[in-house]
């Protein structure tokens, strides 16, 4: 507004006011003539004043002609305003809009750490004296409209026609009268779950089309979580002529806070048996510092597990364990949670959950030797006293063991012996694990090699090969069983029985061999390292330098070493079909069982080995059929393919939907999904499920019916990456916004410019008012009047008169 309207505005007043209009005013002249005649006539009349004054003789000083001479020039410019006639024409207008948009998304709820104290303090006694009370984001947006008795929203609401939206997953208008606008801004509340900035402008100055804007007003952090940014919507801004004018709140920094994710733990185990639970670590703000990892049962304050971690820098990820032997059966359900730190912004994001079917099964294991060694006597005595111990809340073992040169009289004393290896292949599928030893392979016809190779492979049976002095594993090079073997048999090789062997060696834990379940023998890394460490030495041992694709080296010599330099692996593994097999390369473990303090741990790790290979057992629940995901973790609107594979075709319905599975969401309700069969693979039905809502699933197969365990499988649909998913302002991308827009962009202590900074916009005229004469306006007169009274009094004192 120009110096000239203000005046006007206080010499005659204003009209009535009515919301949402204002009033615009111009002054126009009615003198007739051209305005050259105009200036002609002023200079002559002050030429002729100047010539007058030149040739009078006055006594006074200079300074009192000059300010005669001003008065008499002043007087003469007065009487040419007034012959000029100006007017002054009102015209009552339509106020432009003015938009202030407010983020209310779920980021907006942050309280952002502020290294400044004296920041903070300021901060927190602004807020106090506005009744607001936490420092959360959207509290410092509701500041600026409500501070100094909304000062703000007065000030917006007599220039323009002011209208409030709060932007979050949509664009919604405050329907509130101006006298209720405060409340209005101070009930509300951060609970949108998306940010759609740039898509929310948009669609408010679309809805703006044909209405005068100046400017639209955004407070926010700049979180977009879906769709275009608001720097991305400026540029629609900019051809619309309507500036951004932006208000940055949050912290650009990363919040503080502490982050476990990708939760990784087996979902059935044995009673008894070691579950690791593996995740990871992250933080931002906390390095150096050290926090509490711990487990525990859900609904359970015990801690079962815990760990101490040194955090590390912003964006580091570590990797951590937590292993907890449960020993209660049936569905547990766990939670690994971090103690939280001083100042973090989310706790949401501090534990994790799992649930884990913990139960007691019968292991059936088959044990195979020619010749009575001491690996062979140490391992059955062991697996016959799992198999007779009375503690419930261990496994048991349904042991069979063959012993090829024993007599038909062994078999009849010895309970777990069987005289003749199982021929028939429904024979061996009813066993989990095969123990097989330093086996003749004259005694193995091929179609029960075969049979031992599609155990493993279709039955995904799990298998443990011992070498021994006479056949294994070098008999087997040109069998059915040498693709089982995770070593290259062809490069294998034993020690010359001449040589007296008299240097122990200790088995080495490889770096997979230390996360493998079963050979953790103890709590803690390091204490498990120490154990391996002080194990009674071995002394024979096949050489078998070459693995096969795939194949994992967990246990190797600690200074020999092959052709390529790598150890020699003392233990090995690898996945075959659906089955797992263990290689050892020696048949002296049984030397960790002959002395007192090893005793423990030679039995820990052959019964966690057995237990380990037969999780197929846990896995599918039948032997014959699995069901399976292609992930176990869907995103909302994503397709769950949801699988049943019959490995015994006979067993798969003759009907092309004939499976149908119940698929339940943890705590809510059930349905039941019909399956259809591949048409290339006769065993194989599938589904594809959509619409799910967000939670955790679990399937099983109810039709056809099945003994034991129906298959299932579990999986859990979650909700797109949100507003915690990045919590730090993204300032830099409302700088873009504001430049391009060719608006301004202000910091939370910069805001006070921003009503200086608003453009008047353009009112629309709807109203012309009756035109004011300027020019016989009493204040003229009494100007004129006083003036030339001045110039009187001055002419008398000085002898003029």
């Amino acid at each position: 507004m120009s110096p000239l309207t203000r005046f006007l505005e206080w010499l005659y007043g204003e009209p009535n006011s009515v919301a949402g209009q204002g009033v615009q005013s111009s002054v126009v002249s009615t003198w007739p003539w051209p305005a050259w005649v105009m200036l002609v006539l002023f200079l002559g009349s002050v030429g002729l004043v100047v010539f007058v004054y030149v040739r009078e003789r006055i006594e006074a000083g200079r300074a009192t002609k000059m300010l005669l001479l001003a008065i008499r020039v002043l007087l003469v410019a007065l009487v040419v305003f007034m012959l000029y006639g100006w007017m002054r024409h009102r015209y009552r207008t339509d106020l432009p809009d003015l938009i202030v948009v407010v983020d209310d998304s779920a980021s907006m709820a942050l309280v952002d750490h502020y290294e400044d104290e004296r920041l903070r303090a300021a901060l927190a006694k602004r807020l106090k004296a506005a009744k607001l009370d936490e420092l959360s984001r959207l509290n410092l947006a509701k500041l600026l409209l409500l501070e100094r008795d909304h000062r703000l929203l007065d000030e917006l609401n007599e220039r323009y026609q002011l209208k409030i939206y709060w932007l979050g997953g949509t664009a919604r208008a405050v329907s509130a009268e101006a006298a209720e606008l405060p409340q209005a801004v101070r009930r509300q509340t951060p609970e949108q779950s998306a940010s759609r900035l740039g898509a929310g402008i948009r669609n408010i100055l679309e809805t703006q089309r044909g209405r005068p804007t100046a400017a639209v007003i955004v407070l926010t952090d700049g979180i977009t979580t879906e769709g275009r940014s608001l720097s991305e919507t400026a540029d629609y801004a900019r051809r619309k002529s309507v500036p951004l004018y932006v208000i940055g709140i949050g912290s650009s920094q990363p919040p503080r806070d502490v982050r476990l994710s990708d939760l990784l733990a087996d979902e059935v185990a044995f009673a008894g048996d070691l579950v690791n639970f593996d995740f990871k670590l992250s933080a931002s703000g906390y390095a150096g510092k050290s926090v509490r990892l711990r487990l525990r049962r859900e609904n359970s304050s015990e801690t079962l597990a815990e760990k101490t971690e040194t955090l590390g820098d912003d964006e580091t990820t570590a990797s951590v364990r937590l292993s907890y032997r449960p020993v209660e059966k049936g569905e547990l359900r766990f939670v690994v949670e971090a103690e939280p730190l001083p100042g973090e912004a989310d706790l949401q994001n501090n534990r994790l959950t799992q649930t884990i079917n913990v139960r007691d099964e019968t292991l059936r294991v088959l044990l195979v030797q020619e010749y009575p060694s001491f690996e062979f006597r140490y391992l059955k005595t062991l697996l016959e006293r799992e198999v007779e111990q009375s503690d419930p809340t261990r496994q048991s073992i349904e042991l069979t063991s063959v012993l090829q040169e024993a007599d038909r009289q062994y078999a009849e004393l010895d309970k777990s012996a069987r005289a003749v290896f199982p021929v028939r292949r429904d024979e061996l599928f009813a066993y989990d694990v095969i123990v097989f030893g330093d086996v003749n392979p004259a005694f193995l016809s091929r179609s029960i090699m075969e049979n031992l190779a599609a155990f493993v492979k279709e039955r995904g049976g799990g298998m443990v090969f011992m070498s021994g002095p006479r056949h294994t594993p070098l008999a087997y090079r040109d069998t059915p069983l040498a693709e089982l073997f995770p070593v290259e048999l062809s490069s294998a090789s034993i020690p010359d029985p001449a040589i007296n062997l008299d240097r122990a060696f200790a088995v080495q834990p490889a770096r997979l061999g230390l996360a493998s379940p079963q050979m953790q023998l103890r709590p803690t890394l390091s204490q498990n390292v120490a154990l391996w460490r002080d194990l009674p030495g071995l002394y024979w041992m096949v050489e078998a330098p070459d693995l096969r694709p795939g194949a994992r080296v967990l246990a190797e010599h600690p200074t020999r070493t092959g052709n390529t330099g790598q150890p020699l692996p003392v233990i090995a593994m690898q996945f075959v079909g659906g089955g797992k097999v263990i290689f050892h390369a020696t048949d002296e473990t049984y030397r960790w069982g002959r002395y007192r303090g090893s005793d423990q741990a030679y039995n820990q790790y052959w019964i966690q080995t057995l237990r380990y290979l037969s999780r197929s057992k846990l896995l599918g629940g039948s032997r014959s059929v699995e069901m399976t995901t292609d992930r176990d973790e869907y995103r909302r609107g994503d397709v769950v393919l949801l699988r049943v594979r019959f490995f015994d075709e006979r067993l798969a319905p003759e009907q092309d939907d004939g499976v149908a599975v119940v698929l339940e969401r943890e705590g809510g309700t059930r349905r039941q999904v019909t399956l259809t069969r591949d048409p290339t693979m006769r065993g194989v039905f599938e589904a594809a499920i959509g619409d799910l809502a967000d939670g955790t699933y679990r399937a099983w197969m109810a039709t056809p019916a099945l003994e034991g365990q129906p298959p299932h499988a579990r999986f859990a649909v979650v909700a797109p990456p949100g507003e915690q998913a990045r919590l730090q302002a993204d300032l830099a991308d409302l700088q873009r916004a504001a430049k391009t827009s060719r608006g301004k962009y202000y910091t939370l202590d910069q805001a006070d410019r921003l009503t200086r900074d608003l453009p008047e916009g353009r009112q629309v005229r709807i109203e012309s008012l009756p035109p004011e004469p300027i020019w016989n306006t009493w204040l003229l007169p009494a100007l004129f009047t006083t003036l030339i009274a001045s110039e009187w009094l001055l002419r008398k004192r000085v002898g003029l008169l």
